[in-house]
């Protein structure tokens, strides 16, 4: 009788700390515009297994974002399997500062393929960066997530696009 009682009670405990640990493991829900002005929610509108987040936290990251752009080219085209997004988080302004910063992005950025690829996810700064154990150590750089479709987060990579942090997204992106 005991061990069924302890037993249950293990299941319970389990059951009740499953959502917390899932939580923090999935990408928040955000929802957005391309820079081509096509609505996707992120993860929810996810359609690749696997989906790479070039996260950037300030207007000088822009460059390091688009060497991992250029350094994941080949894994962005050799299939379908795997999408890359250029996500800049950036705390949700009104409607007016809004239309300033992505008609900004669009004078960088005229390639039409280019622009489905850049998603402004205008965020709750504490609700988004906590939900991905996002620090200030982490702003100070790009960060790199992998996600598979689900937006379950497959794993993160710091820093500037050199070799040994391509190849390891490389190896999170391969599924």
């Amino acid at each position: 009788m005991r061990t069924s009682i302890f037993l249950a009670l293990l299941l319970t405990i389990e059951m009740l700390s499953a959502p917390a640990i899932a939580q923090d493991q999935v990408f928040p829900t955000v929802k957005a515009r391309t820079l081509n002005k096509d609505k996707i929610t992120v993860p929810t509108d996810f359609t690749a297994a696997r989906n790479i987040m070039l996260l950037s936290f300030g207007r000088d990251m822009q460059e390091s974002v688009d060497e991992w752009d250029a350094a994941l080219i080949t894994v962005r085209e050799a299939s379908d399997a795997v999408q890359v997004y250029n996500a800049p988080l950036i705390p949700k302004p009104n409607g007016i500062v809004r239309g300033f910063i992505n008609g900004g992005f669009r004078s960088i950025y005229k390639d039409e393929a280019m622009r489905d690829r850049v998603v402004i996810l205008y965020i709750d700064e504490d609700e988004v960066f906590s939900a991905l154990n996002i620090t200030e150590e982490d702003k100070q750089q790009p960060l790199v997530m992998v996600t598979d479709q689900q937006g379950a987060i497959i794993g993160r990579v710091p820093g500037l696009a050199d070799e040994a942090n391509v190849a390891q997204v490389v190896a999170l992106a391969t599924p």
